[in-house]
Parts: C-alpha cells; sequence; structure tokens
C-alpha cells in the first residue's frame, strides 16, 4: 500500500522529535534550535494548506539518487534556512537506515520548497513571531454560501486549513486521491479564551459603541494575537489574524456558552464510544 503525504509527514515530525530529543541529551543546544525550526517550517508548510503543493514537488525531489539543494537558499542569509539545510544534509549522511534517510530527504525537499517558492522569509516571519499568531486562518468569508461556493470552485483548494465565515472557525479539507472536500465548525481559540476570562478580564477594556469604531480601533492597535474589547457595553474577545489583515470579534458570553455545548457534547460521544457494546443485550 502507497505511503500517503500525511502518512509521510507524521513520521517526519516524529523524526524531528526524536532527534531534538537526543540533541538535547547530549546538551547540544543549537542543534535542538535547528530541529524545533525544521519542524515549525513543516508546521508552516501544513498550517498554509500547500501539503499536495509540496507531495509535488517531493515526488520530482526524491526521484534523484542525491537531493539538490537550492540555490535561493543564499537569498535569505538572516534565516537559519542554511544551517538547518548543513544539519540535514550532515544527518543524511550519518544516518545507514534507509527508512530514516527517506524523513530526511523528506525535510532537505520541504526546505527547498520553500526556498524555490519564495516562502523562506514568509516561513521565518511564522516561526519567529509565531506567539503572535492566533490559530491560522487563510482564508474569510462573509457567509457559508460565499465559503460554499469557493469551496466548490477551486479546483485544487489548500488543504487542510482553517477559514473563517464571518467571526467563525471553520476546519476545511481536501482528499485528492478522490476528490472530496467539505468543512466543519471548529473551535481553536475557546480554550485560549476560557483560560483568559477565567483570570479575569482587564478593567481598563477599549470601550466603543460600535462594531465599526471597534475595527477602527484595532486596526491601529492589534492584538498579539488577542485582546478584550467592548461593544455597546458588552466584551468580545477580538482575535488577530495579520495574514488577513482583520480582525475576528467574538462576543464573550455566548462564545464561551456555545463552547460549554460542544465539550458536553464531545464528553457525551465519548462516554458512549466507551460503553459495553454488550450490556443490555440480554435484556
Amino acid at each position: 500500500m502507497q505511503v500517503t503525504i500525511h502518512e509521510q509527514l507524521v513520521d517526519v515530525v516524529l523524526f524531528i522529535g526524536a532527534r531534538r530529543r537526543a540533541a538535547e541529551a547530549k546538551g547540544r543546544h543549537e542543534e535542538v534550535k535547528l530541529w524545533r525550526y525544521v519542524w515549525l517550517l513543516d508546521d508552516f508548510v501544513r498550517v498554509t494548506g500547500q501539503v499536495y503543493r509540496f507531495e509535488d514537488s517531493l515526488r520530482r525531489e526524491l526521484s534523484a539518487e542525491r537531493p539538490s539543494i537550492s540555490t535561493h537558499l543564499g537569498d535569505h542569509e538572516g534565516t537559519l534556512a542554511q544551517p538547518v539545510m548543513d544539519l540535514l544534509l550532515e544527518t543524511l549522511d550519518e544516518t545507514p537506515e534507509p527508512e530514516q534517510k527517506q524523513h530526511v530527504r523528506v525535510l532537505i525537499a520541504l526546505v527547498n520548497f520553500l526556498a524555490e517558492t519564495g516562502q523562506l522569509d514568509e516561513a521565518d516571519g511564522f516561526v519567529v513571531n509565531r506567539w503572535d499568531y492566533a490559530p491560522v486562518a487563510i482564508a474569510h468569508f462573509s457567509n457559508p454560501e460565499e465559503a460554499q461556493a469557493w469551496m466548490k470552485s477551486v479546483a485544487e483548494p489548500p488543504s487542510p486549513v482553517r477559514i473563517l465565515i464571518g467571526d467563525e472557525y471553520f476546519q476545511f479539507w481536501y482528499m485528492r486521491e478522490d476528490n472530496t472536500r467539505g468543512m466543519y465548525r471548529d473551535y481553536p481559540i475557546e480554550p485560549d479564551l476560557e483560560w483568559l476570562t477565567a483570570r479575569g478580564i482587564p478593567p481598563e477594556t477599549p470601550s466603543f459603541a460600535t462594531r465599526v469604531e471597534a475595527e477602527a480601533w484595532l486596526k491601529s492597535h492589534p492584538a498579539h494575537p488577542y485582546t478584550f474589547v467592548a461593544i455597546a457595553g458588552e466584551h468580545y474577545f477580538a482575535v488577530h489574524h495579520p495574514w488577513l489583515k482583520r480582525h475576528s470579534l467574538h462576543h464573550v458570553a455566548s462564545t464561551l456558552e456555545a463552547w460549554e455545548e460542544r465539550k458536553r457534547l464531545v464528553e457525551l460521544d465519548t462516554d458512549q464510544e466507551t460503553e459495553d457494546p454488550s450490556e443490555g443485550a440480554g435484556e
């Protein structure tokens, strides 16, 4: 059975983790930093929905006996891309196991992919400023109809990715193998909102009469990545989406209420799955 690109990337992440732990055990702090960096480059490709795009590039690179190195790496001297590539090439030469070598070749291809597509600076910004990023959404739609039209019209959509419909996160997915696609409601910010509100909303929260006023203020005072504002006396959780150049605004009380309901349903489903299927069979 052929291994999918998603399975390959899962194996690669496990490989990175093992190498990073080995470097930590030996006190190689610089190497630990480089393995963390390449892990975040992998994460950048995932959250921006470029898994299949990378797969196309990967097929070409893995067909060569010896990995080639992008000539564009030298254009990004401010990043760790070149030291990471040096580490990967050294690891490739020192690793005897064919399966482990394959993982290294995938990572070399990933760095090359970002360099060849001119994304290394953007990816480096994602790594360096990761604490200023909310869960990444790659597109915004005003309503579900717009999102559905986009989902059906794009021949090869980014996947898997989060999108915004209004102020709500949705997870979009597309499977190249059978051209299926869909989306469902996602809850990536609710745990952070729950944690922050449990510690108390700051008393000096900026207050506005309308959403338009709040959005105008947020443009010049962007959240990093979250902040609270009050609109018409109600508290809202502002989430900054720098790639979309906008903020989403989440009504605190109703968002937390929906999150509690979501957790209750998940817990109910979990309880049902763990019940003994034979229970009650003799009744």
